[in-house]
């Protein structure tokens, strides 16, 4: 199966409600040859203010950001290209936790599908997580990175490429990034193939829950480097949600919990040390069966001989396991009943699944060029959320489809999101990227940036203009 690699730069860190400005992918087979390169750049969306930073990191162009093609466009080329590439094994550093979450809403917020990556016969895999796990069960493989300011060992991308001698022309712009990724997963590849097979076919939920057949104790990977593995006994799928299993910690006796009612079950796996673990298995989880931990450090003899006897206990308890079904059951509709509908569109994104008329329409208002029929397709929409989204892409494409008083109200839209003063806010707002910049002139460590960051605070002022200019319109 062949790879996508891929990498975003963004105007700030929050998943929801910042941008990608520059996203980069290597179509890559699996001698990890790159076939086929994207690297595409786009403007600000109205209503975006960037965390100034985010572009001290990234170094993206100003007038990129000022009069680069739109998002949207940006998106379009995207959705065509990771499509074009499908299936694909789609793999990223620490993307699961960031990069996967942009995509998504930079995809829902363009009118796509945003589960384009593990839906379809993708598959997802998170190169940071396999280095964790290979770093800590077979040392020496992959070098740690070191951080020069504090000459501590790094899992930073920068870092290892360097250790790695990995080529990586500039930390930080996508491209470069993506070609670091290539090239650390070549190494793990070619030095411990067995690992990264198992990592990539795991990475499918199917394979992942057939897995579980093969062994009685597992080893969960660390998702953090202080932490090391934690042995495991698979215990039942969620019967209302296949694709969350729960899992018994066997560094915990099951003795003291094997009367537990729902409710007390419930307390084990959302307390602190989460005796009962869930995993999300679309969420490419790694977990190591017994072969693999034979031929490490990790545990002894006498440590699987105390996991199979604990093991033993639960496979004897199938009533256990019943009241633990019945308590998932339980969580999952404790969890729908009590969650509210979030207020803004972008964090709405999980809030329900399209319609197949909301999806018709979707695949029509994209295919449409002419602005007013495309207008009127986005009045078209049974969900909410759908038609929002339409009127913005309009907004940005053809504002003069709305009448003057509709354009006004889009335009104070995006101003008072941009000008407001409240901190609280999730967004970056002119005021706090202010603020941000006047906290970076004080400190020493960005003295070598100051001309960039004066582009930028120019910028920022150009921005407060324009959305000020749309309240007074």
């Amino acid at each position: 199966m062949n790879y996508v690699f891929y990498d975003f730069e963004t105007s700030g860190t929050n998943r929801y409600f910042d941008q990608p400005i520059q996203i980069a992918a290597a179509y890559v087979n699996d001698e990890f040859e790159i076939v086929e390169t994207l690297n595409e750049t786009c403007k600000l969306k109205d209503g975006i203010v960037p965390h100034p930073a985010a572009l001290l990191v990234n170094r993206i162009d100003i007038e990129t950001l000022k009069n680069g093609q739109s998002f949207y466009e940006m998106i379009d080329k995207v959705h065509r290209k990771f499509t074009e590439w499908s299936p694909a094994i789609f793999v990223g550093y620490n993307s699961l936790f960031f990069d996967e979450a942009v995509l998504r809403q930079s995809l829902y917020q363009s009118l796509y599908d945003p589960y384009l990556t593990n839906t379809n016969n993708n598959r997802r895999a998170d190169l940071y997580h396999i280095i964790l796990a290979l770093t800590q069960f077979r040392p020496g493989i992959i070098d740690l990175g070191l951080n020069p300011n504090t000459q501590k060992e790094s899992y930073k991308l920068e870092y290892l490429a360097i250790a790695n001698q990995v080529e990586q022309e500039q930390a930080h712009d996508a491209m470069s990034d993506v070609h670091a990724t290539v090239g650390l997963s070549k190494i793990i590849k070619q030095n411990s193939p067995d690992f990264w097979d198992h990592c990539m076919k795991i990475s499918s939920p199917t394979n992942f829950v057939q897995y579980l057949e093969s062994n009685d104790i597992f080893f969960r990977a660390p998702a953090h480097p202080s932490h090391g593995f934690t042995p495991i006994s698979f215990l039942s799928e969620n019967p209302e949600r296949q694709k969350e299993l729960s899992f018994f910690d066997l560094n915990h006796d099951p003795e003291k919990y094997i009367d537990s009612k729902s409710t007390a079950l419930i307390s084990l796996m959302e307390s602190k040390e989460k005796i009962i673990k869930l995993l999300e298995i679309n969420k490419s989880p790694i977990v190591l069966g017994e072969e693999f931990m034979k031929t490490s450090q990790n545990f002894t003899e006498e440590d699987m001989r105390v996991f199979r006897e604990k093991i033993n206990i639960l496979n004897k308890n199938t009533i256990f396991v019943d009241r633990l079904k019945q308590a998932l059951v339980d969580r999952l509709q404790d969890r729908e009943v009590n969650y509210p509908m979030p207020e803004f569109l972008e964090t709405q994104i999980y809030a329900g699944f399209s319609n197949p008329n909301d999806r018709e329409n979707m695949k029509i208002f994209k295919s449409t060029i002419d602005s007013e029929k495309k207008y009127m397709i986005s009045m078209n929409f049974e969900d909410a959320r759908y038609r929002e989204i339409a009127y913005r892409i309009l907004f940005n494409e053809s504002p003069d489809v709305f009448s003057d008083d509709k354009l006004k109200e889009r335009k104070q839209f995006f101003a008072q999101r941009a000008l407001g003063t409240d901190d609280a806010v999730k967004w970056c707002t002119i005021d706090k990227a202010k603020k941000a910049i006047e906290n970076i002139k004080d400190n020493k460590d960005f003295s070598s940036q100051l001309e960039f960051l004066n582009e930028i605070e120019l910028f920022i002022d150009e921005e407060e203009n324009k959305y000020k200019q749309y309240l007074s319109n």
